[in-house]
């Protein structure tokens, strides 16, 4: 059975995360490890994670200030890399907006693909609730996103994603450029590395079969006049996907 390690990045999240959940998966999946990255949090997130990070499978990796999402998730990526030689790394979302058995789920559907992208499909057969200004402002920035980058992918920034140990050098190796933009760097550092066919050979999106928006989102309406710019920002730094 192949070992899996998932991050997982807090900040202020100790009234949702579902610690009972996170129980219920550790134990009945026992080929999963954790790194769950406490990202600076001045709420009660330290205390509670304790009991959950000090396990033979889980890690608690304690960061001083505050450093963003992005930031915690490659802290977690670079520990897990040398905690052990796992043959998939994740990352999901502390409040399980997509339950953690989205991670075993996506890598028994990918087909040995190597980089899975989960992706927030509405389609007959999946639970995908989401907040209506959220989604479609996602579908406004993928469409940007197809435009600017020439990246004709669904959903670049879900949350969900799953990793192969081959690539997490290139994704996670430098720090990023932008701060909420971090899952589609990730994806245009594979490209820039492989090409776009080279990429399409090991890459693949699958529609996840649960996704519950919890709202508390950290991300500023404000923000979205910056996205057209931190694209431009990594099109300067990437290029284009194809």
């Amino acid at each position: 059975m192949a070992n899996i390690c998932i991050v997982i990045p807090f900040y202020n999240e100790a009234a949702r995360f579902d610690l009972a959940a996170f129980n219920r998966f550790y134990t009945s999946n026992t080929n999963c490890y954790f790194c769950l990255v406490n990202d600076g949090s001045t709420d009660n997130t330290e205390a509670m994670l304790k009991n959950a990070g000090t396990t033979e499978r889980a890690m608690l990796i304690n960061v001083e200030q505050n450093s963003g999402k992005a930031e915690a998730i490659r802290t977690g990526m670079l520990y897990a890399k040398k905690w052990q030689n796992f043959d998939h790394f994740a990352y999901i979302d502390a409040d399980f907006s997509a339950p953690l058995d989205s991670i075993p789920y996506l890598i028994d559907s990918a087909q040995g693909a190597s980089f899975i992208i989960g992706s927030r499909l509405m389609i007959l057969g999946k639970k995908i609730i989401r907040n209506n200004f959220r989604h479609y402002t996602g579908r406004i920035f993928a469409t940007l996103a197809s435009e600017i980058l020439k990246l004709p992918i669904y959903d670049t920034q879900c949350g969900a994603k799953v990793f192969g140990k081959q690539h997490i050098d290139t994704a996670f190796s430098e720090a990023f450029k932008t701060t909420w933009l971090f899952d589609l760097e990730i994806i245009m550092r594979l490209v820039k590395k492989d090409g776009w066919q080279g990429f399409k050979a090991f890459a693949t999106e699958v529609p996840l079969y649960e996704w519950i928006e919890k709202g508390g989102s950290k991300v500023k309406l404000s923000y979205m006049f910056r996205l057209p710019f931190d694209l431009l920002k990594i099109r300067r730094k990437y290029g284009k996907a194809n």
